[in-house]
């Protein structure tokens, strides 16, 4: 039986190309585990991957996209093909082919977990320079302050004399936040 696995990282991706692809493949929807969960994600702590892992038995066949599909780390992919091929199961990667419990099966996964990774290590790389350039440039990073200046310091002036309690309140934050700000210089 021709099992499928598909998985994008954040809510806003579109599961439907993978999808559409593994059907291409010959998988049938029903067979299709799908789910929207970031990669950094050991695949044991994927509630739809670890469905899939107990559906599979010696002979079929696991469909995937892309190999990053199945972890990020040279370590977890291994594992994860380790575990599967040793249970007889083919591993079959569109553009690679499929991965059988072989010699040629063990150079391919390995070869293939540890670009997967590469490419993992350059797409931070690439983030982190996009960042670091982009705050050069003036851009705020992080996210938008939920009190004026105005309240900021409004609050460093009331705090005392009024209690935490009543300004969490008044600005809808939390008491940290009034305690943190009254304490700011």
């Amino acid at each position: 039986m021709k099992y499928g696995y598909c998985r994008v990282s954040t809510l806003g991706q579109d599961l439907q190309e993978q999808e559409d692809a593994l059907m291409a493949l010959g998988v049938p929807r029903t067979k299709i585990f799908k789910e929207k969960i970031s990669g950094a994600v050991k695949s044991d702590d994927r509630p739809q991957f670890a469905k899939l892992l107990k559906k599979l038995q010696t002979g079929d066949e696991l469909v995937v996209m892309k190999l990053d599909r199945l972890g990020r780390s040279t370590l977890d992919i291994l594992t994860v093909l380790q575990n599967i091929r040793q249970q007889g199961i083919a591993i079959t990667i569109q553009g690679v082919g499929t991965i059988r419990d072989d010699m040629m099966g063990s150079l391919t996964m390995n070869l293939l977990a540890s670009f997967a990774e590469f490419e993992r290590a350059l797409i931070i790389d690439r983030t982190q320079s996009g960042r670091k350039r982009a705050m050069e440039s003036g851009v705020k990073m992080g996210r938008k302050p939920k009190l004026s200046r105005q309240a900021q310091e409004a609050i460093r002036r009331r705090y005392g004399e009024e209690t935490g309690t009543a300004l969490t309140k008044e600005y809808g934050v939390g008491l940290r936040t009034i305690q943190r700000l009254a304490t700011r210089i």
